[in-house]
């Protein structure tokens, strides 16, 4: 794979697929809660190439290889949308966001206040808050999820295999990856986990980038209700893939959620 790793500001992690500025806007891709920007590398970064566009991710402030901003629990999702606003900023020409799970939650923060010429919202937090997910959490893994909100430890949820995969992934998910997965996932803050819940929610009516919904039938994260209603709030396109879980990116399918944002951006975005 030829990527390049390359230190920005404040030293944040952000990971180069080198392609070559094209016709269309940079794609910028932010990682969700537990990842980093290395969870875009296997698939999404070396394919986005390969469809012709420079594209890079970014790993938020305490995950991946960025710096360590404050304690982890500390962290709240303004942080994290200042990371945001960061790389942005040096990028200079407002990019095509992307942004999954928690990083949707994020890209609909920064779009209260900033426009880019459109942003993509895979298998996101609602912007309505992550209400539905921690039932569902609780549901599946309600011994793991009591533990985890009693030690404000969330990594709890996701540390072995079979954990990853019952909430992460799906049938189709290679298992014969998630070992070294697990061997760079994070915790998340709790104080994030709480904004999300309800003490920062998303000022949707303030928004009014192009947007593409996402979503996956197995994802046990983010129920297909959920997806349909962000799309629903933000009058706008949605697609729902059968046979995929939460972790859109690194699954066996990943083509075929990388080509419909081709296809997205080519006749919603350039045709403009």
């Amino acid at each position: 794979m030829n990527h390049q790793k390359t230190d920005t500001v404040d030293s944040l992690e952000l990971i180069s697929n080198g392609g070559e500025p094209g016709g269309a806007p940079h794609i910028l891709f932010v990682h969700g809660m537990w990842h980093g920007a290395w969870c875009w590398e296997p698939y999404f970064l070396p394919y986005f190439k390969k469809l012709g566009y420079s594209a890079s991710a970014l790993s938020l402030s305490n995950h991946g290889n960025s710096p360590k901003k404050k304690p982890f629990n500390l962290l709240r999702i303004s942080d994290y949308v200042q990371d945001l606003n960061d790389i942005v900023e040096i990028l200079g020409t407002p990019p095509i966001l992307v942004g999954h799970s928690m990083g949707g939650f994020i890209v609909q923060k920064y779009l209260e206040h900033n426009q880019v010429p459109g942003a993509v919202l895979m298998a996101s937090v609602p912007p309505f808050g992550v209400l539905g997910g921690t039932l569902s959490t609780l549901k599946n893994l309600p011994l793991t999820f009591l533990k985890a909100n009693l030690t404000l430890n969330l990594k709890l949820i996701v540390n072995s295999a079979e954990k990853y995969k019952k909430v992460l992934g799906s049938k189709d998910f290679d298992e014969s990856r998630i070992e070294a997965y697990l061997k760079k996932i994070d915790t998340e803050s709790y104080l994030a986990y709480l904004d999300m819940l309800g003490l920062n929610l998303v000022k949707s009516d303030k928004i009014d980038t192009p947007l593409l919904v996402l979503g996956a039938r197995d994802d046990q994260a983010i129920s297909v209700n959920s997806v349909m209603k962000t799309a629903a709030v933000y009058d706008t396109d949605y697609k729902i893939y059968d046979n995929m879980g939460h972790m859109m990116m690194l699954e066996s399918h990943y083509k075929m959620v990388a080509d419909d944002i081709d296809r997205w951006i080519e006749t919603k975005l350039l045709s403009r």
